[in-house]
């Protein structure tokens, strides 16, 4: 993998989640929403918990603890860059861009701000998330699913 690659996908992964997020706060009022259809709508929200809005209201220790892996995942990445195959890396990397856009919303804004919402109809409906949820879940599955495909 090309050396800019590890600065550049990042950024642009942490673009795209910001400026969603800057167009949604700007345009939607907060708790409201645009129904797209009966699976998505856009809305506004702020999290100050994890996934699935657990932990609420532990943004200060949540900062710390998503500092301290976005700089252990750096290191890592840097220290195994040619142990790791390109797709590893490109999880890592995804892993890495959503942590950090969703530390920066919770230095910034105090709480991370989620948009999307999924589902059938007002049945079955999943959290709200963001851009950034996104990278860290694709990334992580992605990792895990060819880490567990290659070891067969």
């Amino acid at each position: 993998m090309k050396k800019y690659l590890y600065f550049i996908l990042p950024v642009i992964y942490i673009f795209l989640d910001q400026i969603t997020k800057f167009l949604v706060i700007k345009n939607i009022p907060y708790r409201s929403f645009i129904k797209i259809n009966d699976y998505f709508s856009i809305v506004n929200v702020s999290n100050t918990g994890t996934a699935f809005s657990m932990f609420q209201n532990n943004n200060l220790i949540f900062i710390f603890l998503i500092s301290a892996i976005v700089i252990y995942l750096i290191f890592f990445i840097f220290k195994n860059k040619n142990r790791l195959s390109k797709l590893q890396i490109h999880c890592l990397l995804l892993i890495l861009s959503g942590g950090i856009g969703n530390l920066i919303d919770r230095v910034f804004r105090g709480a991370v701000v989620d948009f999307i919402d999924a589902g059938y109809k007002e049945v079955y409906r999943w959290p709200s998330f963001n851009v950034a949820d996104s990278c860290v879940c694709v990334g992580v599955f992605l990792f895990i699913f060819f880490g567990l495909k290659n070891k067969q």
